[in-house]
Parts: structure tokens; sequence; C-alpha cells
């Protein structure tokens, strides 16, 4: 009994101990213990609670300069195995026997100790298990201090981190002394950043270095001393993470190499390098070069990081023996790139973030280079472009990134944005925020629907990623932590996952434009208020009416709307006005009327002869869109009626009204089916039903339509509410004309008749002909003018 009741009076002993100390916290958590607020030594924990392995003490103004020998003599301290010790102002020396009583420790802080100077020789006799020591944020610890403590001792070091110490003092001289105190250790884990000068002797660092996983020299001046019989090659071959940013100042500096062989070995396991501000940020750093490889240098390679570093131009070539195909995320932010080659990119094929923001490449984005610039990036899934004052997107910029799920493209200066989505369809966030946009196309819109209904309805959608590339996201210090001692990567990935969390569905930014409410962007005014695509803050988004802000929402939508219709009146009223000086010209209209008839009768043959050619584009006039629930109505009553009319027109026996019934072929995916048998009509004519509606192919075939510039006659069930549709099919049912039907016990009735509505879809397709013959023309013209 006396052990268990030793260990409750230890127990009780940690409860009262914020009773020391005014402001004196201390919490368990799980197997951790944390106490907050020490003021002096003499509040520190005799003893903890049991079963603790982790333990972090914070200091504040503490007046003692020493701390106490003997304050883990105490059992409870046995256990621990991980101690930091941070934020003691005023402590200056570690004495000899401090540690006495951590037997089973293997993680040690002393850190953020501005007042430091000195630990005992001896200190860590205590702690012979000991893995890992971070000595970080001491200024005045000198590194001499360090290497008298680890001379002869702790023989299973990996892990030292000794950021910004000696601060104070003049450098930090890696060399014999330094490599004697750590000669028996295995290191595999080195953090010198920020620690003010450098000076490295090659030949006693590179057996530092032989075995060393992780290299952290970053923020330091860095003076070589080089000895040429040493092989510098070899001192980093097992390096993976290299964090080299802003370490030196190379000044100004050009490469305009025609031809450069490599054929070195460095970095041969390097997964991880960052390069930040390595260069004078003035530098416009120019690179021209072909390089050529002999021994897959850098096939490791996952994160880059080369920005800020002044780069204007980049336009390299590689051959040779090389694979960057481990490369995912790459860099080249803040360095004011005014060009960057496509071929460049087009290496690295299986790059997953691209971080190109913050540079210039307005300069060159009426290239052609610009519009290929993504190219040969099939796996790319995020691209930051924001910042590059660029004013125009050319409309393939993305058309070959199937996978991209994010494109950031705010803050620039865009007034206008209409490009091809139609191979991203798990796109799930356009930020176009702080951009000059007033409004947006119906084609741009009606390209976001479709991703929406891809989104919604595709099985592989219905499981949502969170979060994507935890482990190649470019922020490094998540990725350095891998490296250190005790680390469980996926614990503490997942636990910072939200930092990289992106939408389910597409989502569409447009926050901070100036975005204008009238006649002309009234399209786009509803279609904000009332689409089902995610608006980021929608509630708070704003456009400028009669010249005065107001919220963009059904009000100010109203008030457009009944603007724009008495504009409309008033019109009408001015017409009316006129009408008598109209009479003169009824004359002339009435020839121009018989002139547009023979002009129609002359469509039509050609019409005819295209419809009926063996060779043709267009093997159908109809397209007929329906919903297998209604599949009985459709082929009993209209498919045989729209068909017969049809053929009597073109007096031919061919059948000219397309359905997925009769036409699709059997093992074809439905949406290649889809497509083609679109692509084979001149006008959809959908039958609109409340199953129609709640069909997703359905409306899937309805909406490519209308994307394929088809037109399109409608004929709606009475009573059929659409309202809750697609704005760009509502738009369609709301503005044109449409044939109702009806039917009941058998009896099928339909308005207007089958003369009235097939004389309206021969009108349609010979309009829709007509545009596609201009379109072909249009586009021999520009091929014409590209050869010339």
């Amino acid at each position: 009994m006396e052990p268990r009741f030793g260990l409750f009076l230890s127990f009780m002993a940690s409860l009262i101990v914020p009773m020391f100390g005014a402001n004196l916290t201390c919490t368990v958590n799980f197997s951790s213990y944390i106490c907050k607020h020490i003021a002096n030594t003499s509040d520190l924990p005799v003893s903890i609670p049991v079963n603790i392995r982790k333990v972090t003490l914070f200091g504040t103004n503490t007046l003692d300069r020493y701390f106490p020998n003997g304050l883990f003599r105490n059992p409870t301290w046995a256990n621990v195995s991980d101690l930091s010790i941070l934020e003691f102002d005023s402590i200056v020396r570690i004495e000899e026997d401090f540690l006495h009583g951590l037997d089973n420790l293997k993680f040690l802080s002393i850190s953020s100790c501005p007042e430091l100077k000195d630990i005992h020789p001896n200190v860590f006799h205590s702690t012979p298990d000991l893995e890992a020591l971070y000595l970080n944020d001491n200024p005045y610890l000198k590194l001499p201090v360090v290497e008298e403590a680890l001379n002869d001792k702790l023989h299973k070091l990996k892990y030292i981190s000794l950021i910004g110490i000696e601060a104070i003092g003049r450098h930090v001289l890696l060399g014999n002394n330094f490599v004697r105190a750590l000669r028996t250790k295995n290191l595999t884990y080195i953090d010198l950043s920020g620690v003010k000068t450098i000076i490295i002797e090659h030949k006693d660092v590179q057996t530092l270095l032989s075995n060393v996983k992780y290299l952290n020299i970053s923020y330091s001046t860095v003076l070589p001393t080089y000895v040429p019989e040493v092989p510098v090659d070899s001192y980093f071959r097992k390096i993976e993470f290299l964090d080299l940013t802003s370490c030196t100042s190379l000044g100004k500096y050009a490469i305009n190499f025609e031809d450069l062989t490599i054929s070195s070995v460095w970095f041969e396991n390097i997964k991880y390098l960052f390069t930040q501000h390595l260069i004078d940020p003035y530098s416009r750093l120019k690179v021209n070069a072909r390089y050529t490889f002999q021994n897959d240098v850098l096939r490791t390679l996952k994160v880059l990081d080369v920005s800020n570093n002044g780069i204007t131009i980049l336009n390299i070539s590689f051959s040779g023996t090389y694979d960057f195909r481990a490369l995912e995320t790459l860099n080249i932010s803040s360095n004011n790139l005014e060009y960057i080659s496509p071929s460049l990119l087009s290496s690295f094929p299986s790059l997953k973030i691209l971080d190109l923001s913050r540079n210039v490449l307005y300069k060159m984005q009426t290239m052609e280079d610009f519009s290929y610039l993504l190219s040969g990036n099939k796996n790319l899934e995020i691209i930051y472009l924001q910042r590059n004052y660029l004013s125009l997107v050319p409309s393939n910029l993305f058309s070959s990134n199937t996978k991209l799920r994010v494109i950031d493209l705010s803050d620039n200066e865009l007034t206008y944005f209409n490009i091809d989505l139609h191979n991203t369809l798990d796109l799930t966030l356009i930020d176009l925020r702080k951009n000059r946009l007033k409004s947006m196309p119906a084609a741009f819109l009606g390209q976001v629907e479709q991703m929406y209904l891809h989104q919604t309805t595709a099985e592989a959608n219905e499981t949502f990623i969170k979060s994507i590339l935890l482990n190649q996201i470019q922020d490094k210090n998540l990725i350095s932590e891998k490296y250190k001692y005790g680390y469980n990567s996926s614990d503490n990935i997942m636990l910072r996952e939200m930092l990289v969390t992106i939408p389910q569905y597409v989502m569409l930014n447009v926050l901070e434009n100036p975005l204008i409410c009238d006649c002309d962007t009234l399209d786009f005014v509803k279609w904000i208020v009332s689409t089902n695509i995610g608006i980021v803050n929608r509630t708070i988004l704003t456009c400028k009416y009669n010249n005065k802000e107001e919220l963009l929402n059904n009000a100010v939508m109203e008030m457009v709307s009944d603007s724009c219709r008495l504009v409309h009146h008033i019109f009408i009223a001015i017409a009316s006005s006129v009408a008598i000086t109209v009479s003169i010209f009824v004359l002339g209209f009435a020839i121009n009327f018989r002139r547009r008839k023979a002009r129609h009768l002359q469509d039509l043959e050609i019409l005819k002869r295209e419809i009926l050619d063996d060779n043709t584009k267009f093997n159908f006039v109809v397209f007929l869109s329906y919903c297998s629930q209604d599949s009985h109505i459709v082929e009993n009553f209209i498919h045989p009626s729209l068909n017969s009319f049809l053929k009597n027109t073109f007096n031919t026996k061919k059948d000219i009204v397309c359905t997925g019934a009769e036409n699709f072929v059997p093992g074809m995916l439905i949406i290649e089916e889809i497509h083609r048998c679109i692509n084979e009509s001149l006008v959809i004519v959908p039958v609109i039903t409340p199953a129609f509606l709640n069909s997703r192919w359905s409306l899937r075939e309805c909406v490519d339509a209308i994307e394929r510039h088809r037109q399109v006659v409608v004929l709606m069930k009475q009573h059929t509410d659409a309202s809750g549709t697609f704005a760009s099919i509502a738009n369609v049912i709301g503005q044109y004309t449409r044939a109702s039907w009806s039917y009941d016990e058998g009896n099928f009735v339909i308005r207007p008749s089958w003369n009235t509505i097939c004389d309206g879809i021969i009108q349609t397709a010979i309009e829709s002909f007509r545009y596609h013959i201009n379109q072909h023309r249009n586009d021999e013209i520009e091929l014409v003018g590209l050869v010339e």
C-alpha cells in the first residue's frame, strides 16, 4: 500500500501546483503535462502526475539565474521521455546535476532563454539515451560550450537543432571541434538556421554530413573554405531535405549558357529543396540555357522552391539522361518573372502544384507560348497565378489540365473571363477576387453549371476529399516536421489538413470586382442570385446600380428588371409615335419579305442536301431528348408524329430524328454518345416534364446542347414548374416560345399543331446550319491569316 500511497501524494502535489505563483497553471492532456507562467524556479513542479511522458515548462520574467539541482529526483519524473524548457528569461547557466533523475529522457529542448550562456560539460551524463537535443534561440550560447558538453557523450544522438545560437557573437566555425564533439553520433537531422555567419571547413564537415537527411542553414551567411582534394559532391548524397533560404547573397547574376553539361551526383536523394532569397532579388536574373544531364540529377526531387530570387526569364531546355517525374510542387513566386518557357514546365510531367504568383507574366500574355504554358502538365491540380497584372487569359490556357481542381487568378486586371473548361470537370475553386470584372458571359456560366452537374451526379465525387497533396504542399514547416524526433507525420498532417481544404463542388469567388447591375448584365445578375453554384460570400457580394453600391440580391435584381421593362415600354411608345413613318416602308418590307421567302426556300434546299448527303457532318435535323420515365408518351405520340412530318418535308425515308433509344451505340460511354448525337444534330427538342427536370442525364443533354450552340425547341408538359432548374435551361424556357402538350387517359393533345411546330424546327435548323457554316468560314479565314 505504501508505493500507491506515495504515488497518490505525488498526484495531489501536482494538483496544488497552481497555488504557487500568481498566474501559474499546470494542465494534463493525456500523457502530456504543461505548466505555464512559471515566475521563478521555486515554482517548478517537484513531482508530476503518474504516467506522464511529455512535459513542457514555460517561464516568464524569471528572477533566478540558475536552475536548481535535483529538481527531477522525484520518481514521477523517471518515465518522462520528452522535456521542453522554454522562455526562462533570466537563466544564465545549466548546472551539472540539473537533469539527474530523467533516466528515460530521449528528447530535450532548452530554448528561447535570452540570457543562457553556459552549460556544464557534464550535464548530459544523466541522460545517456538522449536522441534529440534542441537548443534554439539562445543568442548568447556559444558553439564551443555546446561542443564541450557533447564531446564523448550522447552516443545515441540523431537530431540536433541550434537555431539562432551565438547571434551576439561574430561567427560559428563548423570545423574540427564540432566534428570531434559529434563524431560518435549518427546524426540524421541538423538545423543551424538563423546563425549569423557559418564558416565551413569542408574536410571535417564531410564526415559530419555523411548520414544527414535533413539540413537547414537558412537565414545564415555561409563562408566556405574549399579543400580541393575532397570531392564536394559526396557531402550531400544522403540529404533529402535542404533549406538554403537566404543563406547567402550572390549579388547580380545572369546565366546565358548555350549548353552546360551536368554530370555531378550532388543531391542524388534530395526530395525537398528550398532556395528562396538565395540570389539578390534586384539581380534581374535571366536564365537562357540548355542543360545536358549524364547522371539523372535530381531524379528524386518532389518539392522545389526558387521564389524571391529576382528571376525575370526562365528559358531552359534539357537533354541527355534526366528524369523529373518525381517533382510535384514547384514554387517560382515573387520573382518578377516575365517569361517562362512551356518546354521547361513540360519537363515536369507529374507536377501537381505550380505557384507562379506575384510575378509580371502580363508581359507574355499576348504571346502564343502563354496559351500553351501548361499544356504539358496533365496532372496539374493547383495553379496559382494571382498578382501577375494579367488583363486577359487565353481561352485554352487550362484545356489540357483535366485534373485541375483550383485556379487562383485573384488580384489581377481581368475585365473579361471566358475560358474553356470542358476538360476540367473536377475543378472546385475558381478564384477571381480583386479583378476588374463587371459581369461574366453566359457561355462561361454555362460551363460552370455543367461542371456542377457533373460533380453532383458522378459516382467518383460521392466521397468528398477534404484535402489534397498533404505530403507535398509547399509549407516547408509541415514537411520538415517529418524529420524531427518522435514525429508521427500522418497524425500531425491530418490535424492540420484544414490548411489546404478545398470545396466539395465548384465554387466561384468574384468578390472585390466592380460588378454592374443594369440591363446589359441582367442575365448575369439573375444567374448570381438564383444559381445552385457556390458563390463565395454571396450574401455580401455587391454591384453598382444607379451609381450606388448595392447588395447583389433578389431586391436589386427586381429593381433592375423593373427598370429594364420600363425602358422597353418607353421604347415601344417612341416606336408607335413613328408608326406613320414606318408605314411608308411597308411596300419595301413586302418586297424584302418575298426575297426572304425565296432565300428561305433556297436555304431549305441546301439543308436538305446536307442532311441527305451520306458524307454529311449533320445526320439528323433533331435530337429528341427525354427522360426514360416518359418513354411511353414519346415513343407512341411525339416521336412518330415529329419524324413523319419532317420526313415528308424533306421527302426522304431516312430517319432524321435522333433518340438515345434508337441511336446510342451499345457498349459506349453514355456521355460520349450524348456528345456524338448532339454534334450530328442541328436542333435539340427536349420533352420537358417533372421527371426530365429530375434526371441528371436529361439535364446534361440539354446543357451540352446549349454549350454547343445548338438551337432548342421546347415541348413542355402543361403545369410543369421549371423555376428551380439550372439558370441556362430556365432562360431558354422563359425567353423562347414553346409547344405545350398534355396526356390524359390515353388522350394526347399538343398546341400548336405539328405543322407549326415542324415549321419552327426547320427554321431554327436553318439558322443553326447557317451559324456553323459562318463559323467554319471564319476558322478558314483565321487559318489563312496565320499561314500568310
